[in-house]
Order: C-alpha cells, then structure tokens, then sequence
C-alpha cells in the first residue's frame, strides 16, 4: 500500500485562488477537497492498494520524484518520507521559479508493515 498525506500548502501565486491537489499513483487518483487561499492546509491522506508487481516501476518514480523535489529527504526502515516540505514548480517553464511549496508525508507499506506514527 501506498499512503501519502497532504499537508498543507505555502505561498501558492495567485488571487482568490481555491487550490486541490491530485495524487496519481499507478493508475489511480486522488483528489483532496478544494480550499482556499494561498495557504491551504488539508491534511488528507489517500491511500493506494495495489499488486505491487503491477506497479512496481511508478512506484520507483513516484519516489524518486519526491527525493529530486525536496532535496535531502531521507527514507526511514519504513520507507517513508515525513513532513517535508516540496517546491512547486512548472515542469513546462522551468525558469518560472517557485510556485510555492506543499508539505506533504508518503510512505509505502508491505504486507504486515505498520505506518509510521
């Protein structure tokens, strides 16, 4: 299973902006509820269930993704990456700058594994 958890947003362009965020992960999405304002805070957790075999390469690349955006993550015995805070940006025009920032948990567990506290 594979479980992440938004946070809450900083800094985010724009005015009377209502943002949501979507978490795609092998094939299927989810979606937080809309707030509003330039500093939303969520705290919503999505969790994905899936034949790990099936998967197993965006799994690879949904992490490796969060290590390249926030820098000096570190990865417990569980696997997780807790609380960090990840730069957004525009992939399309990456001399943009930042987009505001998302702090957010994820964390992949194995049959029999706890989650993190």
């Amino acid at each position: 299973q594979i479980r992440v958890r938004i946070i809450e947003g900083r800094q985010l362009p724009g005015n009377n902006i209502k943002p949501v965020v979507k978490v795609h992960v092998c094939g299927q999405t989810h979606r937080t509820r809309i707030k509003r304002g330039n500093n939303p805070f969520f705290d919503e957790v999505s969790g994905h269930t899936f034949e790990i075999a099936h998967c197993l390469y965006d799994v690879w690349h949904f992490v490796m993704n969060i290590s390249e955006a926030s820098g000096d993550v570190c990865f417990t015995s569980g696997h997780a990456v807790m609380r960090k805070w990840l730069l957004l940006s525009d992939p399309e025009d990456t001399n943009s700058g930042a987009k505001g920032y998302m702090k957010v948990s994820m964390f992949v567990l194995g049959t029999g594994d706890e989650p993190p506290v």
